[in-house]
Formats: structure tokens, C-alpha cells, sequence
């Protein structure tokens, strides 16, 4: 099925709103012609401009109609005048508030081409002008008779009683054109009515509890379900915490001097980080903080200083405990024994790793791949798509810690592999049921108005298999629907009180309908609107909105 899309110009006027159509059905009804099983007809939507006055005239509207009816093309009007729309319904063509409404709808394709003004020039009018000659005279007198020729001939030379006919039809013409102006002359001298009435809207409202599936395949309006989508994404993050228990810990490396014996005749260097170490129980080791020569002889000496390797009071020995080199060659160059007892190492609160706080930076971690995940999840969702935080999953693949159980730390860190996952919400088919469930609750003889609707979504009820149940709610006006000729049909001839009486009574209005008779001296001779309907002119405000106070 062929779709197409027409805007027109603001100042456009009827004749150029046909030609306009014209230029483009053809296209439209040989798509449609294409199709010989089942053919459908092709449809065009017409976006008229704010201020155009064409279509405020039904007659302009039924011409309009008539000419995209006769190419079997269905016809829809958008505009945001109720006048339009009203027009549009009274001569049988369909009519809406906004493009988007009826693209929502389906009566239009989403993806319908549209139409500029440029594009649809008015076809151009050529008339081919007709050459006339003289009748030929004929000659007196008797003439040779001469074969017959046959010839095209113009209108000047058809037989009396042709020429005859025509000057009758076309005096039959001019009485009929003479009759109509004076017919459109004497209505144009007949009374005439401004009525003008302001319509209040109803407030309606919807709320409802729908379902995300990422199993169906489309919206059903009856269980209120429509389609999800699932989406993931995977993650390494890094994290730390602090850590909470303190122990005493050992600080500080004890340290002292040491002396070297000499056991040869020849002079011995023993290098800077030369390990020693005491013989009894467990042997704590020191290293030398810097080279020390010992000079050549039997018995010769010489002192360095040493540091323990590993922190706390355990380096603080007595006497004589530094005696043994970790390096056996040394042995049979010199010897070693400390003088004098070692000191400096101390024993400290210090914070340390426990058990209990792997829980915590598990707990840590995953927070932190739950927030950069659906941070990366959320940019890339579509137009009108959103992700209830309730659904994100996080599943971990993998956990790598920093410290462990016993380590004296400030902090305790790790890293945590995981899948992100969540379900993608379309807010574009909620809005469908939501604007479904305010259709519902519009009043008859009023109809939605498509520009003041708002959608919300709410509270989340329920997540089970990645189906997400939730509250959505929606709520606008409805506008009365009015059909301004039927207005002007019932109040015809009715005195102005008993006309205000009989529209007030029928619809709701903000304020006492509006009705200005002219000439003036109608008003005071007559009191009453005009008999012919034509003659009263019916001007539809916007519907205002009423609040609490009634204002």
C-alpha cells in the first residue's frame, strides 16, 4: 500500500490544495494498481500549516474529499484547528490532532515519505486557441458543377440551424448565471450572525499495571503485555576498602655493630648485604649495611653495622647470638659475633586483613559493576527507551584479591570480572496502552486532545524471568466534539436568549455563548438570528480547562 505525506503552504487556497493533490495521485494510484490479488487503496495525509483558512469552509472541505475519493486514494487531515477537524468528519474524512497521533495509530506508515511544498507545483492550464475563417460567398450566376471536396471545416462555416442551437444554449447559460448572482445577491443582503462559543475540556486519567516481556512479539491491548528487550555487558573493575580490625604489629628493624675475625694471614672484604644470622632456636637474620675490609692477619678484626631483615623485638638479641655467616664460604675466611645486644624493634597497633572483610569488598565490588554497568547500558538506549533499575543483574565470572587473611594493611582491594544484565523497557508501547486506557475514559461526544497528554511510569510491582511488571499512568483533556454547521442548523431563526439557552443546555461551556447580529437594527426590529444557516457563521475557541474553583 502506497502512503504518502502533503504539507501545504499557509497561504494556499482551495484550488491550489487540489492542484497540489492532483499532481501527486496519479503516482499514488499507480502503485496501488500494481497490486492485481487483493488491491488496497492507497492513503495520503494532508499536514495542513497553522493559519490557513481553506479548510475552514466545509464546502472547500467536501471539494477536497470529492477530488482524492474519485481516485479511490483514502484521504486524513491533521491540523491543530477543531474547526478543520470538525469539517474533515462532517464531510467523511478522517481527522487528527498531530502527525505523531496518526502515525501511533497505524493509519499512516511510520516511514511514509513527506511531501513538501515545493514539490507540488499546481498544474498549469493550457487553453489551444481556435482560428475562425469567414464563411465563403457564394457566386451568382450558373456555375460549372465541380466533384465534391471534403474538408475540415471550422465553426464559422456550420449550417444555420447548428449556429442556431448554440446561441440558445448560451443564452440558457447566461439566464442561468444571471439567476445565481441574483439568488447570491439576495442572500448576500439576507441578516447576518456571529456566534462564538468556548468549550471547556474534561480532565481524564488512566492508570495501569502493564508487563515488559522480552518473549512477545507485539502490544496486546487486552492483557496490557508488549515487547522487551534484554541487554548486557561485561566488566573488570578494581576496588578497595579500608580495613577495620587492628592487631599489634612489629615496626622498626632492630639493629647493632658486629665484628669480623680474621682467619687467614691475608687481608678479607666481606660485601655490603652480607647475611648473618644467630646459631640458637630460630635464627634471625641481619645484613650488613656497608663493605667492611678485614685487615691481614691471624686474629685481626674489624666492626660494621647490621639491620634485621624482618621488623618487631624479634632482632633485639643479646650478646654474642650474631655468630654463624648465611654464606658457608665465609666461615672459612672469618668469623663474626656481636659485642654488643641489638635493639630498635617494637611491636605496634597496625590494621590488618580478616576474614570477615572479603564480604564486604565482594558486596563493594559488585556496586561498583552494577553502577558502571547500567551507566554504559543506559547510553546506548534508543528514543523513549528507559532501564528500571530493579531488573539489572549482576553475575560474577571471577574475583581476584590484593591481600589476604593476616595482612597488616590499611586497605584490602581486589578485582571482580562480571556480566551486567537488564531489561530495555520501550517507553514508545507503554505510551500506546496508556493512551489506549485514556481513549477508554474519554466521555461520549468529546474527544482526546493529543496535545496536552502526559505519560509517567511508576512504581516497579514485580521481576520475575526478566518480565518486568510496573504501574504506568497517563492523563489530558478531552475537548468536546462540535460540529459547527449542525450549530448553526439548530439555532437558526431562534430569538439570541432562547439560541444562548439551547447551547448552553447542550454542551458545556466556559462562558455564555457569544451571538452578534448585523446590521444592527435587526437586533432591535427582529431579535432573532437569521433564517438561512448559511447566514450565521459559527467561530469554535479552543477548549479552555476548568480548575478546582471552577474558573
Amino acid at each position: 500500500m502506497m502512503n504518502q505525506i502533503v504539507k501545504f503552504e499557509k497561504n494556499d487556497d482551495i484550488t491550489a490544495i487540489r492542484s497540489r493533490l492532483e499532481f501527486i495521485l496519479p503516482t499514488l494510484t499507480q502503485q496501488t494498481g500494481q497490486v492485481a490479488r487483493k488491491p488496497e487503496k492507497a492513503r495520503v495525509l494532508v499536514i495542513v500549516p497553522r493559519g490557513n483558512k481553506a479548510l475552514h469552509s466545509l464546502v472547500n472541505m467536501k471539494l477536497l474529499a470529492r477530488t482524492v475519493k474519485s481516485r479511490a486514494v483514502e484521504l486524513a487531515i491533521v491540523s491543530g484547528s477543531p474547526t478543520i477537524r470538525d469539517n474533515a468528519r462532517a464531510a467523511g474524512v478522517k481527522a487528527f490532532g498531530a502527525l505523531w497521533h496518526a502515525k501511533l495509530t497505524r493509519w499512516i506508515k511510520p516511514q511514509a515519505p513527506v511531501i513538501k511544498p515545493e514539490e507540488t507545483e499546481p498544474l498549469a492550464a493550457f487553453v489551444a486557441p481556435v482560428a475562425e475563417t469567414e464563411p465563403k460567398k457564394k457566386k451568382s450566376g450558373r456555375q460549372r458543377v465541380k466533384p465534391k471536396k471534403y474538408e475540415v471545416v471550422d465553426g464559422g462555416s456550420r449550417p444555420g440551424y447548428v449556429r442556431l442551437f448554440f446561441r440558445q444554449v448560451g443564452l440558457l447559460i447566461a439566464i442561468v448565471v444571471l439567476a445565481a448572482a441574483l439568488v447570491i445577491g439576495v442572500i448576500a443582503l439576507l441578516p447576518k450572525a456571529t456566534v462564538t462559543i468556548t468549550p471547556v475540556s474534561q480532565p481524564v486519567v488512566t492508570e495501569l499495571i502493564v508487563r515488559a516481556d522480552p518473549n512477545a512479539d507485539a502490544v496486546d491491548f487486552e492483557q496490557l503485555t508488549f515487547p522487551a528487550k534484554i541487554s548486557q555487558v561485561e566488566l573488570k573493575l578494581f576496588g578497595e576498602i579500608e580495613t577495620i580490625e587492628t592487631e599489634l604489629s612489629p615496626t622498626g628493624l632492630s639493629g647493632g655493630n658486629v665484628v669480623f675475625i680474621n682467619r687467614t694471614e691475608e687481608a678479607q672484604t666481606i660485601p655490603m648485604s652480607t647475611t648473618v644470622s644467630t646459631s640458637a632456636g630460630n635464627p634471625v637474620e641481619f645484613v650488613t649495611v656497608q663493605t667492611a675490609t678485614i685487615p691481614a692477619g691471624v686474629g685481626a678484626t674489624t666492626s660494621t653495622v647490621v639491620l634485621a631483615v624482618e621488623p618487631g623485638p624479634s632482632g633485639n638479641v643479646s650478646a654474642g647470638q650474631i655468630n654463624r655467616f648465611a654464606t658457608p664460604a665465609f666461615e672459612r675466611l672469618a668469623r663474626v659475633v656481636n659485642e654488643q645486644p641489638t635493639g630498635g624493634g617494637t611491636l605496634e597497633p597496625a590494621k590488618i586483613v580478616v576474614q570477615d572483610d572479603k564480604p564486604r569488598l565482594d558486596a563493594y565490588l559488585r556496586q561498583l559493576v552494577q553502577q558502571e554497568g547500567l551507566k554504559q547500558l543506559q547510553e546506548s538506549l534508543g528514543e523513549q527507551e528507559f532501564i528500571p533499575p530493579e531488573s539489572v543483574q549482576v553475575i560474577v565470572l571471577d574475583v581476584k584479591y590484593q591481600e589476604f587473611s593476616g595482612d597488616f594493611s590499611d586497605t584490602f582491594g581486589g578485582e571482580m570480572q562480571a556480566v551486567i544484565r537488564a531489561t530495555i523497557i520501550g517507553g514508545y508501547n507503554a505510551n500506546r496502552l496508556a493512551l489506549a486506557g485514556l481513549n477508554a475514559q474519554v466521555p461520549p461526544g468529546y474527544e482526546l486532545d493529543l496535545e496536552g497528554l502526559n505519560f509517567g511510569a511508576g512504581e516497579i510491582l514485580d521481576i520475575t524471568d526478566n518480565v518486568v511488571t510496573f504501574r504506568i499512568f497517563a492523563n489530558g483533556q478531552a475537548v468536546p466534539v462540535i460540529d459547527g454547521t449542525r450549530i448553526a442548523q439548530d439555532i437558526a431563526w431562534l430569538p439570541v436568549g432562547e439560541a444562548q439557552a439551547r447551547l448552553n443546555e447542550e454542551y458545556q461551556l466556559a462562558t455564555v455563548p457569544g451571538i452578534e447580529l448585523s446590521p444592527d437594527w435587526l437586533v432591535d426590529l427582529v431579535g432573532r438570528l437569521p433564517f438561512v444557516p448559511i447566514r450565521i457563521n459559527v467561530t469554535i475557541n479552543d477548549a479552555v480547562i476548568q480548575i478546582a474553583n471552577g474558573s
